[in-house]
């Protein structure tokens, strides 16, 4: 089903702390209200996810504006190196009208649109449930454990995809849940949680 989006504002965030797990902590330092203008669709209709995406990028140039007046950073002077660690301690919070989180934007141009599985991933996992594992039980039936043990596993990394997809979303959405219930919810500990988490090629509770 699409989804379409209603931009209403843009908080500039600034890094206030770090926690001990890692995760930053955020105020806002200022709000733009979105020009109506700027999200008019041409021949009307609503915003959609790619038009959303080109929207929350076009933000970058002017929250490196922002960090730079932030750190005191010249754009036109200073080290390279110094505006780069000023772009690491913001970044642009898209909103709708009742204060929903949209979007999160950093200073490269990157956009993550929370609450939204990867297109890709998506189109893995229901091709997963909807043809090539139901499959694997023929491949047994057969003698063929060799092909059943590959569409296994495959299916075993689809599905912990899936799993880290659903965790950063769960753990860093709009309202986040505190890491021990996204832990306790996942069946592990928040350090076992930490530890997969941060290693993109291990499965959990492998």
């Amino acid at each position: 089903m699409t989804r379409f989006y209603h931009p209403d504002r843009i908080d500039y965030d600034m890094v206030v702390s770090s926690g001990q797990d890692g995760r930053r902590q955020w105020t806002t330092a200022g709000v733009e209200v979105v020009d109506p203008s700027a999200i008019v669709v041409e021949g009307g209709g609503q915003m959609d996810g790619d038009l959303f995406r080109v929207y929350a990028a076009s933000v970058a140039p002017r929250l490196r504006d922002f960090a730079e007046r932030l750190t005191g950073v010249e754009s036109d002077a200073g080290s390279t190196a110094g505006r780069y660690q000023s772009y690491q301690q913001v970044r642009g919070i898209i909103r709708d009208a009742e204060g929903m989180m949209l979007a999160e934007i950093r200073c490269d141009g990157s956009v993550t649109v929370l609450g939204e599985l990867d297109p890709s991933l998506r189109r893995q996992f229901i091709g997963m449930i909807n043809g090539w594992l139901p499959m694997t039980i023929r491949e047994v039936d057969r003698y063929s454990y060799e092909n059943a043990l590959a569409s296994l596993v495959k299916a075993r990394r689809v599905v912990d995809s899936m799993l880290r997809e659903v965790i950063g979303i769960a753990a860093g959405g709009p309202e986040p849940l505190p890491w021990d219930k996204v832990a306790a919810a996942a069946g592990t500990t928040p350090a076992a949680l930490n530890a997969w988490f941060s290693t993109p090629d291990e499965l959990i509770n492998s």
